[in-house]
């Protein structure tokens, strides 16, 4: 049985040796456009923040949300076809190189991540270790 530390789980993993580095995010055309239509939707000025929490069936799942708020300093910001994408730094090590797409589905349809820094992901594609 695998043994954690105090405050540390598959739900909360431990985040003081990751390694924090400009991170490089790409959108598909798709994904653009989707990302465009949501925020004509709403107000103009939002953030897509990027994060990974611990949990999924692969130890890290992502969390993806459009906000009004502004983010903080420890925050990068990458801006691609006016889209600005909210990467916490910690995240960083775990994010970069990442593409986010768009799938069109009937069942298991939207936000796809592609990961070359994951070393599997569960069926779903929603976590990743």
């Amino acid at each position: 049985m695998t043994q954690f530390s105090c405050g540390e789980s598959i739900y909360n993993p431990d985040t003081s040796n990751r390694e924090i580095v400009n991170c490089n995010i790409s959108l598909t055309p798709l994904a653009i456009k989707t990302l465009k239509e949501i925020q004509n939707e709403e107000v103009d000025d939002l953030y897509l923040y990027l994060m990974i929490h611990g949990g999924g069936c692969s130890g890290y799942i992502y969390d993806l949300q459009l906000l009004e708020d502004k983010p903080n300093s420890l925050y990068q910001i990458i801006i691609q076809d006016d889209i600005k994408i909210a990467i916490h730094e910690l995240d960083s090590g775990l994010l970069d190189g990442l593409i986010i797409d768009y799938v069109d589905k009937l069942m298991g349809g939207g936000f796809k991540m592609i990961n070359p820094n994951a070393n599997g992901e569960c069926g779903c594609g929603l976590s990743f270790n």
